[in-house]
């Protein structure tokens, strides 16, 4: 019972993937009249691969129908002559060199791409003759010879591989004007017409049915081929996807343990220092340094746990912004003072390129405060001393504004420019060791952009810079007249 079902299962989906890839990527599908695939680029990639898997096949063959149609000349000899017999050589004489013209065509460069035209002429020619014979030769082979049209009809639809639009195109070209020939030119009796009418309606039909869902299910074949392909090609981007979360998961986990032990260190020791009074008792002047190194870890090491709990809110969708109209100049100049201490420590150049008009954007303060503070540690994390760091705001031709950072470190490159948005991760491992940094600010400021709607750009190149843009969309600037902040003062 089991395998029954499992069996049914496994060809449930076979038939699923076969006959319903088109539903799944929109470039299989198939027109049910012509049997092209909807996608013309599609239609051109399975038009090249089987040309050139089919091409030498259908040229053998055609040499094999020139032989073929060369041996039943035999019956010519058996049942016709003189002048009949005469006209009947002539017509396959002239058959045979024009198909044989066509092989050596298929000889030229880049003709390829050409072979169901070839093939399509390699059948009306063979038909032809045959329609050419029953019109000139008398009773009762005139009503006898038709049966070769049925073999070349036969041969040419499945032998030569000729699609399904072709051979009926050239089979109804064929019917039409053997029924032209047999009614008017050279009439055959009735009883006659009936029976080669019949046997040649049925053959023609059955041929041109088999040749559609032949194409058909070659066709199917190739697009679920192209399906389980794209699938696979999906599941290992997935898979590397995958790892590479696992790989920038344990960079996290180092880099942390190295940015929250160093904090916690110094507190710990230093605070143990002063627990035990090493420099005599507690009012002494030299424990006030150790205070202001145990208050500075513990903001460096509260900074980390916000930025670990904002993103985490933010993967969550339950980070909200509270929206209010800020003056750019305002905001950036307080995140600026608190940055400059670290830029001054690490001899960094830091400045404000204030433009002439100040900007009112509707943002959340706090958590563009900490956009600032975060763009502007990672550059100086990462420029080297003497070099530096300029903040800039930007009017965007849309009315947008842009926030920029510019710095002149050590660089990102190109290949790591959005990889470097992503949770956990850093470029260089060895480089975020020595400077420091849990991996998590530029991914916390892509989605503190997300939440304004609004824009990261990073321009970097190894060994010049980095330039960062953050870009409020023209809907959250808002006219300074607006503005109760402008109003105040003025």
């Amino acid at each position: 019972m089991t395998i029954g079902i499992r069996k049914k299962l496994a060809s449930g989906f076979r038939d699923k993937l076969l006959f319903s890839s088109g539903i799944k990527l929109p470039e299989t599908e198939l027109n049910p009249y012509t049997l092209r695939f909807k996608d013309d680029e599609f239609e051109t990639v399975f038009t090249k691969q089987h040309v050139d898997r089919d091409f030498p096949q259908s040229v053998v063959y055609m040499v094999v129908g020139i032989f073929a149609w060369l041996t039943y000349s035999i019956l010519d000899f058996l049942v016709l002559s003189g002048d009949e017999l005469f006209f009947v050589l002539i017509d396959r004489a002239i058959v045979i060199t024009l198909l044989s013209i066509l092989v050596l065509i298929c000889f030229l460069p880049n003709i390829q791409g050409k072979i169901q035209w070839i093939l399509s002429a390699c059948m009306l020619i063979s038909g032809t003759g045959i329609i050419a014979m029953t019109a000139y030769i008398s009773e009762p082979f005139n009503h006898m010879y038709y049966a070769g049209l049925i073999l070349v009809v036969l041969y040419s639809s499945n032998f030569l591989l000729m699609r399904f639009t072709y051979s009926l195109a050239v089979s109804a070209i064929l019917y039409v004007s053997y029924m032209v020939i047999v009614t008017t030119v050279n009439p055959v009796p009735e009883w006659a017409l009936i029976s080669n009418t019949f046997f040649l309606t049925v053959t023609m039909c059955w041929t041109i049915w088999t040749r559609y869902w032949s194409d058909y299910y070659i066709r199917s074949d190739f697009a679920a081929r192209h399906f389980l392909i794209k699938e696979k090609r999906r599941s290992e981007k997935l898979l590397e996807a995958a790892e590479a979360g696992n790989r920038a998961k344990s960079e996290f986990l180092a880099v942390m343990s190295h940015e929250l032990r160093t904090p916690l260190n110094a507190i710990i020791g230093f605070s143990e220092m002063i627990q035990q009074r090493l420099f005599g008792p507690i009012g002494s002047d030299r424990y006030e340094g150790y205070v202001d190194d145990i208050a500075h870890s513990g903001r460096h090491l509260l900074g980390i746990i916000n930025d670990i709990l904002d993103l985490s809110k933010a993967e969550s969708g339950k980070l909200v912004i509270q929206d209010a109209e800020v003056s750019m100049f305002g905001v950036i100049d307080e995140a600026l003072r608190m940055a400059k201490g670290k830029a001054a420590e690490e001899g960094i150049h830091l400045a404000f390129d204030m433009p002439d008009k100040d900007i009112i954007v509707k943002m959340d303060l706090r958590l563009f405060k900490q956009v600032i503070l975060n763009l502007v540690s990672n550059s100086i994390k990462f420029t080297d001393r003497g070099d530096s760091v300029i903040i800039s705001l930007e009017q965007q031709p849309d009315g947008g504004c842009a926030f920029i950072v510019d710095d002149t470190g050590i660089g990102i490159a190109r290949e790591d420019l959005e990889r470097i948005l992503d949770p956990f991760v850093q470029v260089e491992s060895s480089i975020s060791r020595e400077r420091g940094g849990a991996g998590l600010g530029l991914p916390l400021v892509k989605k503190i952009a997300e939440l304004h709607n609004a824009v990261i750009e990073i321009d970097s190149n190894p060994g010049v810079g980095t330039r960062v843009k953050f870009i409020f969309p023209a809907e959250r600037v808002i006219s300074r007249k607006a503005s109760a902040v402008e109003q105040e003062v003025a």
